[in-house]
């Protein structure tokens, strides 16, 4: 009886040995390019601008905001999933040769994987907004709930304006998964964070450019392509520190190693101006394009249409509306950091179709003002918070609507040309009170 328990035991180990050598061998086969030499060390050239070189023209274009500040990337990598850890590289929307995203599931092997990030430049009186945006063509997971076609997440800086160089970010904000993370030049500990807004920890620079981590393809609550702060993410539990480390470096290239350390494993990615997609967003949406329907790519694996580019995305707890990741940056860190008041004047905004402004409230003095909340309707559904409204009374009855606590006055959104837009005024209990009238203008100024 012991000898055949012995066997057994002693079969289990040689098994469990040789799901270990499997696994490694696994890893190793399918965490390289066997295809690319190993010593074509000039993929991993990384391209830097200086103020000096920047300004050699006279002229500071956005174009050269974006290649100053553009983030270094650590990927994490799950070779168990997306055909060998493909599935988590950064690329292109249009890697497969087309831009149909009805396909970007399947070309995944067959595809070009070359590394590119998109970018936006934003620009009011006193800051610039420098966004990244990462895409992948599969958001893949054990479990099949959490799978979809395409992915796409992102950051967004706010640069102060100084001259004679380039300044240090103040302010970062990342998306995943409908959350927004935000993040402080300062020390955690001396900022206060307003209600329904997260504090993901300190912005991390390397080089000057900010340092940041994706999580990869998986199941738990720190996957799926979050991006975090590099000094604060919480590590994958099945990669630990293992994947890709992408700098820019003017030209796309592909990843020859995906596993080990993120130092030992660079490559250089390419920037590409949002417009690209931006270009498509208005449709058609008839199967054959980038989008399915506004602010949502186009995807029939594991569900319909279920990723979104920058100007759909929205913070998921009570404040931001949609869009608001991308067409108002001002608005978005002004409404999560108390005592952050940048400007809201734009210099340059081209993201935001829409414009409402103006906004005056007629509220009868039998009404107590004071007890009163404005809510924006978009074609029939609330799109705002009753925090994000102050009245400030200019006459008998007659109040100017600033919107929220940085005394702007104009929200600036995406939405689909043709949209309806009105408020209401409720009282205290919810009742929409009929005797009071906003009065606003609203402007689509895409074209």
């Amino acid at each position: 009886m012991k000898r055949i328990i012995g066997c057994i035991l002693k079969g289990i180990g040689v098994l469990l040995l040789a799901g270990v050598v499997l696994t490694l061998a696994f890893r190793f086969l399918y965490g390289r390019d066997l295809l690319d030499s190993p010593n074509d060390m000039d993929k991993f050239d990384e391209v830097q601008l200086s103020w000096e070189d920047a300004m050699a023209d006279g002229a500071l274009t956005h174009e050269e905001i974006a290649i100053h500040y553009a983030p270094v990337i650590d990927q994490a990598v799950n070779v168990l999933l997306g055909a060998g850890g493909r599935g988590d590289f950064i690329t292109a929307v249009d890697y497969d040769g087309d831009w149909s995203c009805l396909n970007n599931w399947e070309n995944l092997v067959s595809g070009d994987l070359r590394a590119v990030v998109y970018y936006s430049v934003q620009e009011t009186d006193t800051h610039y907004f420098a966004g990244y945006y990462f895409y992948h063509p599969r958001d893949d997971a054990e479990i099949w709930l959490d799978r979809h076609e395409n992915d796409m997440e992102g950051v967004m800086l706010a640069i102060p304006k100084q001259d004679g160089a380039f300044a240090a970010p103040e302010y970062m904000y990342t998306q995943g998964h409908g959350n927004v993370f935000f993040y402080t030049a300062s020390a955690p500990e001396s900022v206060n964070m307003l209600e329904g807004s997260r504090h993901g920890g300190q912005l991390l620079l390397t080089g000057g450019r900010p340092h940041v981590y994706i999580t990869p393809n998986g199941t738990l609550k720190n996957c799926g392509h979050s991006v975090e702060s590099a000094a604060e993410h919480s590590t994958y539990w099945s990669v630990g520190e293992s994947g890709v480390r992408y700098v820019y470096g003017g030209e796309a290239k592909k990843p020859l190693f995906w596993n080990g350390a993120f130092d030992r494993n660079p490559c250089a990615y390419a920037l590409r101006p949002l417009t690209e997609l931006w270009e498509y967003h208005n449709g058609p949406y008839d199967g054959s394009g980038v989008f399915g329907s506004y602010g949502a790519f186009d995807g029939d694996n594991w569900g319909e249409d279920r990723a979104n580019p920058p100007w759909a995305w929205r913070n998921k707890t009570r404040y931001g509306y949609g869009g608001s990741f991308l067409t108002d940056p001002a608005w978005t860190i002004n409404h999560a950091v108390s005592g952050a008041a940048l400007s809201a004047e734009y210099v340059s905004n081209p993201w935001a179709e829409w414009t409402i402004r103006d906004v005056h409230a007629v509220i009868p003095a039998m009404i107590d003002a004071s007890q009163v909340t404005l809510h924006l309707m978009r074609d029939g559904w609330e799109l705002s918070d009753p925090s994000w409204f102050t009245l400030e009374q200019e006459s008998a009855g007659v109040y100017r609507v600033l919107m929220g606590n940085q005394r702007q006055d104009t929200l600036w959104l995406a939405a689909p040309k043709g949209t309806s837009w009105r408020f209401e005024v409720r009282d205290a209990g919810g009742k929409v009170l009929t005797l009071c009238a906003v009065g606003f203008d609203a402007e689509y100024a895409a074209p």
